[in-house]
C-alpha cells in the first residue's frame, strides 16, 4: 500500500542521483541539435499558420508557373514585419482544425526570439519541461508519494515519445502539459473543494480545449471519473458539472468556426478515414508502444511490450486505492477507445498515429511508475527484481534510442516515406550549375523541401502543368514529385525524362521522387 511519507530523503541514494542524472540528460537531449531534423511538412504548416501566411496565398503568389528562386519561396517561412497578429489569427481560422492556443504562443514568442527552426522548436522543448512539475503534482495527486512522482518524472525526461514531441513544432507538447495540469487540478478539486480550485480546473479545461481538439477525450475521462467516485447528487458533483459545462461554453466560438469551415477541415484529415485490416491495426497497436517507450519498431517483442504495459496498468488495483488506479486505467481506456473503435467499425487511422495517444501513453507511463516506485524500491521479493528490471530497460532503451536519434536528420515522427528524401534529392539539385525545378507537388511538401535547397535555384510551381511554358535558360531541368499527367504533358512536348531518384523508403508505396527532362533533338 501507499506510504505517504517516501519523500525525496527517503529514496535511495542510488536512486536519487539516478533521477537528477535521468533529468539533466533529458532536458539536455531536448535542446541537443533542435535544427539537425528536417523541418517537415507538418511543421511547415505551423510556421506559415504562426507567420500569418495561408496555402491559398502561397498557391496565388508563388504556384503561378513564373520563375522564383528558393529564397523568394522561403519568404513565407521567415518572419515579416508586414505581417501582425490579424494575418495569424486570419490563417488560423481559415479552416479552424487546429485550435488556436500553441500558434498564437508560438506568434508571442517568435516575436521576441525570431523564427528559425531552433527557435519554434526550443519553445516546444521548453514546455515539455514545465510537463515535469505538472507529472510530478499529478503523481501526488494520484498516490500521496514522492517516490512515484520522482521516478515517474525520471522516466518521462528520457521516454523517446516525448523527447521526439519536445523537439517537434506542434502542439503535443502543450497538450502534454494541459492533460497532466488539469488532471492534477481535477483531484485537487475533488479532495479540496473550493472556488478557486474549481476555477482553476476551469480555466485548464478551457486552455486544453484551446490547445488541441482532442483534449475533448480527456473530458469525457474526467466525466467518466467523477461518476464512477462521487455521489451523483453531492455538492462536489455539482460543481464539477458546473465547471465542465462553463469550460464548453468558453469553447463554443471555436466549436461554431470549426462547423462552419467543416468542408475545409474534412478535406484537409481526409486521409485520417482511410481504413485498414483488424490484424494490420492490432499490429500497430504494439507496434505504437514500442515506438512510445523504446523508440523503436523491435519486431516480434512489440507484443511484449504491450503485453508488459498492460501488466503494468492491470496489476495497479493490487497495490493502490480505487481512486487511484481507476483514475489510470480511465486514462489510458477512453482516448484509446475513442479513437480506435471508429475507426474499426467505420474504418479509420486516427488510433494508429501515435501522436495522437499522448493521453493513454502517459497512463501507461503512471502505471509503470507505481509499479518500480510501490513494489520495485522496497523489498526483497521477486516482485522487487522484476520492476527493477523493467526499469531498467526503459531507461536503457530509452536513453539508446534518444542518443541515437539525436544524431539523425529523419526520424519516425518526422514521416520518413514523407520527408527522408529532401537531403538526398536537394543535393542533387544543388549540385547542378544552373537548375530549373519544375513540379505541381503540394503545397507544404514543397515548402518543407525548399528548405533544402540552395537559395539560388531556380524554380516554376504550378497545380495546373498544363499552363506551365518552360524558362529558357536553364539546364538541367527537374521535375520534382510529378504526378502521371504531369509526365505525360512533357513527353507530348518533346521532352525525354530519365528517372534520377526512386523512394523506395515505404516498399508499399515506391515514389519517383525526381526526373531529368531533356528536350529531343
Amino acid at each position: 500500500m501507499i506510504n505517504k511519507n517516501w519523500g525525496w530523503r527517503t529514496l535511495p541514494s542510488g536512486w536519487r542521483y539516478g533521477v537528477i542524472i535521468l533529468l539533466v540528460l533529458g532536458i539536455f537531449l531536448r535542446f541537443y541539435h533542435l535544427d539537425r531534423k528536417v523541418y517537415w511538412i507538418d511543421e511547415t504548416n505551423t510556421s506559415l499558420r504562426t507567420l500569418g501566411y495561408t496555402k491559398t496565398e502561397v498557391i496565388e503568389t508563388a504556384f503561378t508557373g513564373e520563375v522564383i528562386t528558393a529564397d523568394q519561396l522561403m519568404r513565407f517561412q521567415r518572419l515579416s514585419p508586414d505581417r501582425g497578429w490579424s494575418d495569424t489569427w486570419t490563417a488560423l481560422t481559415g479552416t479552424a482544425e487546429h485550435t488556436p492556443l500553441y500558434f498564437l504562443l508560438s506568434r508571442a514568442w517568435i516575436g521576441v526570439v525570431g523564427h528559425s527552426v531552433a527557435t519554434m522548436r526550443a519553445l516546444t522543448a521548453i514546455f515539455s519541461i514545465l510537463a515535469m512539475p505538472c507529472l510530478f503534482w499529478l503523481c501526488w495527486e494520484l498516490f500521496q508519494s514522492f517516490a512515484v512522482g520522482w521516478v515517474a518524472v525520471g522516466l518521462y525526461a528520457i521516454t523517446p515519445l516525448h523527447v521526439l514531441y519536445a523537439q517537434e513544432a506542434r502542439p503535443y507538447s502543450l497538450w502534454t502539459v494541459m492533460i497532466l495540469l488539469s488532471s492534477a487540478l481535477l483531484l485537487r478539486s475533488l479532495r479540496t473543494p473550493s472556488r478557486q480550485n474549481w476555477i482553476l480546473y476551469g480555466l485548464s479545461l478551457i486552455a486544453g480545449l484551446y490547445t488541441q481538439l482532442l483534449f475533448g477525450v480527456m473530458i469525457l475521462t474526467h466525466g467518466l471519473y467523477v461518476l464512477l467516485t462521487e455521489k451523483w447528487r453531492s455538492p462536489t458533483t455539482r460543481a464539477y458539472l458546473m465547471t465542465t459545462a462553463i469550460a464548453l461554453l468558453a469553447f463554443t466560438p471555436w466549436l461554431a468556426l470549426l462547423i462552419h469551415n467543416l468542408p475545409k477541415v474534412q478535406e484537409s484529415t481526409r486521409s485520417l478515414t482511410e481504413g485498414y485490416s483488424f490484424g494490420y491495426m492490432v499490429n500497430r497497436w504494439f507496434l505504437n508502444s514500442s515506438l512510445a517507450f523504446f523508440g523503436r519498431e523491435l519486431g516480434s517483442a512489440n507484443l511484449l511490450v504491450g503485453v508488459l504495459c498492460g501488466v503494468a496498468v492491470g496489476l495497479l488495483p493490487r497495490i493502490t486505492p480505487k481512486r487511484s488506479w481507476l483514475f489510470v486505467v480511465l486514462l489510458v481506456a477512453v482516448p484509446f477507445l475513442c479513437l480506435a473503435l471508429p475507426d474499426v467499425i467505420l474504418g479509420g487511422r486516427a488510433s494508429l498515429r501515435i501522436r495522437y495517444l499522448f493521453p493513454t501513453m502517459l497512463g501507461i507511463q503512471l502505471a509503470f511508475a507505481a509499479q518500480i516506485a510501490l513494489q520495485g524500491l522496497w523489498g526483497r521479493t521477486w516482485r522487487q527484481h522484476f520492476w527493477r528490471g523493467v526499469l531498467g530497460l526503459l531507461v536503457v532503451g530509452g536513453l539508446a534510442s534518444c542518443i541515437v536519434s539525436s544524431q539523425a536528420v529523419v526520424w519516425w515522427n518526422k514521416s520518413v516515406p514523407r520527408s527522408s528524401y529532401y537531403p538526398i534529392v536537394s543535393a542533387l539539385i544543388n549540385e547542378a550549375a544552373n537548375p530549373l525545378v519544375i513540379s505541381d507537388g503540394s503545397v507544404t511538401d514543397t515548402l518543407a523541401f525548399s528548405r533544402w535547397l540552395d537559395p539560388d535555384v531556380h524554380l516554376q510551381l504550378s497545380l495546373e502543368p498544363r499552363k506551365i511554358r518552360v524558362a529558357r535558360g536553364y539546364d538541367p531541368i527537374f521535375l520534382l514529385n510529378p504526378e502521371e499527367s504531369t509526365k505525360r504533358i512533357f513527353t507530348r512536348r518533346g521532352y525525354e525524362l530519365t528517372l534520377l531518384y526512386r523512394d523506395t523508403t515505404d516498399a508499399d508505396d515506391v515514389v519517383d521522387r525526381l526526373w531529368r527532362a531533356e528536350k529531343s533533338q
